[in-house]
């Protein structure tokens, strides 16, 4: 049996990343072995108190702020080590984060290392807004001739778009034909 709200909060966690939806009452009395439903109001009046879920109408559930995003503890000293006391401060999901139009972002692979002085590697996953208005220095996924690149996104003197590798190994990209700017890019992801 699962006794801390720790451990309850991970299977919670499990079933939303799987079903892409949080559990019903029936549901959560299944995955804690609870014999009757007056034990899961109980469980999800704790977990609203604590912003881990929230009621929607009809009495389905959604999740809280807390639920997915990461704790936010107080600081870590990046100099000589000091003595902190370890406080939770809040609860951030990166998305909100990262992401400030979610409706208009992907995520996209990276392959190659064209943008290495960008601190872009390969393998590592760049956050792009679709669609969005690029500048002369901005990275931007582009479509040139069908094919998609990651690159600076610049001008020639003349007005000329073209697209700069942030490695030196390369050359840049003058597009010949099509040119399509699928959208800028925001952010990049890199397991360590």
């Amino acid at each position: 049996m699962i006794d801390t709200l720790k451990e309850k909060l991970s299977r919670i966690r499990a079933f939303y990343k799987q079903n892409k939806i949080m559990p019903t009452y029936d549901e959560l009395c299944l995955i804690f072995g609870f014999k009757s439903k007056n034990a899961a109001f109980k469980l999800v009046n704790k977990l609203i108190d604590d912003g881990f879920v929230e009621k929607m109408d009809k009495g389905r559930l959604k999740p809280g702020p807390n639920l997915l995003g990461l704790p936010l503890f107080n600081s870590v000293q990046a100099g000589l080590p000091t003595a902190e006391e370890e406080t939770l401060i809040d609860h951030v999901d990166l998305n909100d984060y990262l992401i400030p139009k979610p409706d208009k972002t992907v995520l996209i692979n990276v392959r190659g290392d064209s943008m290495i002085d960008a601190g872009i590697q390969e393998g590592d996953h760049v956050i792009v807004e679709v669609g969005s208005s690029v500048n002369v220095g901005d990275i931007t996924v582009a479509i040139v001739d069908g094919d998609y690149t990651v690159k600076y996104f610049d001008k020639t003197k003349d007005g000329k778009i073209i697209l700069q590798p942030g490695n030196s190994n390369y050359q840049p990209i003058i597009p010949q034909n099509e040119l399509k700017i699928f959208g800028k890019v925001t952010g990049v992801v890199r397991k360590v």
